[in-house]
């Protein structure tokens, strides 16, 4: 007696890639061009770049990013990523004004050594406490 098998069912539905809420500064750039851009991080995957910023950019735009990992493993300081990814979308955000939120699809990244990282992070900080004033709200008084 052969045994029945059930029919595959295929999802049409790409499982979703964990988001990690990491607010770190982000530098960003139109693939081909020299000048970096500023941004905040909203949330970081292994599939894409939540982030806040201050110009729009139209959607399948190639775009390459540089951000630090805030974390510390067995004693090193931050990681620096590079990534390549393509924007998915744009748009702007009614608090504060005149911040835009991108959303960009990763299709490669890299870990970068890290010899000068602690410069860079130094700088990174520095940075994270401008544009963190930048691109979020006052928080309200809820007394």
């Amino acid at each position: 007696m052969e045994a029945r098998r059930a029919p595959r069912v295929l999802s049409t539905e790409m499982t979703r890639a964990r988001r990690y809420e990491i607010g770190t500064v982000i530098r960003y750039r139109v693939r081909g061009q020299r000048e970096w851009r500023e941004g905040m991080t909203e949330n970081i995957s292994t599939s894409g770049v939540l982030m806040r910023t201050g110009s729009p950019l139209e959607p399948n735009t190639a775009i390459e990013m540089r951000f630090f990992l805030p974390v510390e493993l067995h004693g090193e300081s931050a990681a620096e990523v590079f990534c390549r990814g393509l924007v998915v979308r744009s748009s702007q955000c009614a608090d504060p004004a005149g911040a835009v939120s991108i959303a960009a699809r990763i299709v490669h990244s890299r870990f970068l050594r890290q010899t000068a990282n602690a410069d860079a992070a130094r700088e990174s900080t520095l940075s994270e406490r401008r544009l963190t004033q930048q691109f979020t709200s006052p928080l309200k008084d809820s007394q």
